[in-house]
Formats: C-alpha cells, sequence, structure tokens
C-alpha cells in the first residue's frame, strides 16, 4: 500500500475519517492524498448582486456580467476549498505523513474512484459515512456506497460518531468462507496485522441447517442426526482455518480461529462487538443492481450494520 486517498467535501462528517488515516498511513507507509470534489450545484443555487437587480428592479443582467459572476464565484469556492485542504494537510504533516492534495470538478463518486485508479495497484480509499440505511440510504443516496461498488481498490470505510477513539488495531478480524474469493483479504489484514502487532482472527460463519428453527425432521432425517451433520461441518470448518492461520504464522504470530453457527453476517457483526476488535478486513464482490441483491452481499449486510471500523477488498474473479 503506498497511497491513502482521502475524499472530504468540508463536512465534519468527512474528516472523522482522518484521525484513523493518520494511524493507518505509517502502519502501511504510505503517504495521503486529500481530495475535494467540486460539483456545480456548489455555486449554481447562489445568487449575484445582478441577479438580485434583475428581480427587484427588472434591469437585466448581460451575459458577459454573468460570466464574470459565475468566473468570481468559481475563484471564490476553489479558493476557500484549497484553504481548507491546505489546513487539513498542514494537521497531517505535522503527524509526520506525506500529504497531497487536489482539488477537482464533476460527480464525487465518479472522481474518487478514477483518482484511485490513478494510483493502483498500491492505493486504498479512505472515507466516512452516515451509515444509513433501507429506504433513507437510497433516498438520500450514497458516495460511500456508490464508490464501494465501483472501484477496484481497497476501501475503509467507518461510521461517522462525535468522538472517534482511535488507536492502531489490537484485534483485526477477517472473515472466510472456504473460498479462494475470500482469501484475498488476507494479504492486506496481514500487513496491518504484522505492522501493528495485531491479533488476526478469522471467523468462519457455518449456516445453520433449517430444522434447528422448526424444531423439525427435514427429508426423513432425525432432528440429532442432522445437528450432528451440523457439527461435523463445523469441525470441518474449523480444521480449515487452523490450516490457514498455520500458513500465516510466519508472517503474522498471532493469528486465531473462530467457527461459529448462524449467518455470516449477523456473525461476523456480532462477533466484531463481542471481540472487541478494532478493524474488519474483508473481501467484497462490488456487484451492484439487481445482481447485488438477487445474490445477497455479506460484505453490504455487515457494511450497514456494523460500527466496526471496515475495509472492503475487491475480488478479482
Amino acid at each position: 500500500m503506498h497511497t491513502i486517498v482521502v475524499p472530504l467535501d468540508g463536512s465534519e462528517l468527512s474528516a472523522q475519517v482522518l484521525p484513523y488515516v493518520r494511524m493507518l498511513a505509517p502502519l502501511l507507509g504510505a503517504k495521503v492524498h486529500l481530495l475535494r470534489v467540486i460539483q456545480e450545484t456548489h455555486v449554481s443555487g447562489s445568487e449575484s448582486w445582478a441577479q438580485v437587480l434583475m428581480s427587484v428592479y427588472g434591469v437585466p443582467e448581460s451575459e458577459a456580467l454573468q460570466r464574470n459572476h459565475y468566473e468570481e464565484s468559481m475563484d471564490a469556492l476553489r479558493q476557500r476549498v484549497q484553504a481548507y485542504l491546505h489546513a487539513q494537510a498542514q494537521a497531517l504533516e505535522d503527524a509526520g505523513l506525506d500529504v497531497t492534495n487536489e482539488v477537482r470538478w464533476g460527480s464525487p463518486a465518479e472522481v474518487i474512484v478514477e483518482v484511485a485508479a490513478r494510483y493502483a495497484p498500491g492505493a486504498l480509499i479512505a472515507m466516512a459515512t452516515h451509515g444509513y440505511s433501507g429506504l433513507r440510504r437510497w433516498a438520500l443516496g450514497s458516495v460511500a456506497d456508490k464508490v464501494i461498488h465501483a472501484t477496484t481498490v481497497p476501501v475503509l470505510v467507518v461510521r461517522g460518531q462525535a468522538q472517534p477513539i482511535v488507536r492502531p488495531p489490537r484485534r483485526i478480524l477477517t472473515p472466510l468462507d472456504g473460498s479462494g474469493l475470500a482469501r484475498q483479504a488476507l494479504p492486506l489484514a496481514s500487513e496491518i496485522a504484522r505492522a501493528a502487532h495485531a491479533e488476526l482472527i478469522l471467523l468462519r460463519a457455518v449456516v445453520p441447517l433449517l430444522e434447528a428453527y422448526v424444531g423439525a425432521p427435514m427429508l426423513g432425517r432425525p432432528i440429532a442426526e442432522n445437528n450432528e451433520a451440523l457439527g461435523a461441518l463445523r469441525e470441518y470448518a474449523l480444521e480449515n482455518l487452523k490450516a490457514e492461520a498455520a500458513s500465516l504464522r510466519a508472517e503474522v504470530p498471532r493469528v486465531t480461529t473462530q467457527v461459529m453457527i448462524g449467518y455470516p453476517a449477523e456473525v461476523i457483526v456480532d462477533e466484531a462487538r463481542e471481540m472487541e476488535v478494532d478493524l474488519i478486513v474483508m473481501a467484497t464482490h462490488g456487484y451492484s443492481g439487481l445482481r447485488r441483491w438477487a445474490l445477497g452481499s455479506v460484505a453490504d449486510k455487515v457494511l450497514h450494520a456494523t460500527t466496526t471500523p471496515l475495509i472492503l477488498v475487491r475480488v478479482s474473479e
């Protein structure tokens, strides 16, 4: 990892990712690139004095005057944005980080993805999110959500909160499901764990059989036999995790394993909270639209349910 791209919009919410960036950049040996994206709507809603004259006295505003007003508004906005980015960059530089900054025009999600791609491979996007879910999420539209489902670089997402307590991670959780796709989150998780001297927890969820909930035999088999089969699946998953952990200990000395019965997203969120995990690093396929909802994305559910900082790694199929 060599560059952390940090989109900021001037709000307190977006700036809440900065303490995490200040903590992660030295661990990853990465420089920081602050990005501010300006949309036309930032200035189109303001009225010039000439527009006021037109509405009150009927004095027309010439095309040249309109153009001058627009250019003045752009210059003033650009100066404010540059001053804001400079102040944020200075604070990070005072902490010993290598920082650059950039102002771009356009659609925030599209520009963020484009800039991150410029630094790929080896880039990480870090951003805060309000964490809305359900109808409110889709009504408001989330830049973070759009970025996650469009970019190919890892994304750190932190839930906005009033006074975040940020420290180097002591426990890092990586969910696995036995597939090669899920394992693609391990290199980044291992890198952070090694640099932070943190414990890396490998977690596997074994989905319970239906009869465990309805209390009735399934396919003519007694409940006891099905519970035995579920136990066998758990043991098999645990052995796989132990083998994975053994292969990682050459790089990360503290690797532990955990297998729980339950649905993956619920297990990940609950275990992260119960074990006081500082960071979740997991793979995501990044599907969007109808395919996303048809398949159901564990990563998407975790993203909108957990309060633990989360790094999503787009898998390569």
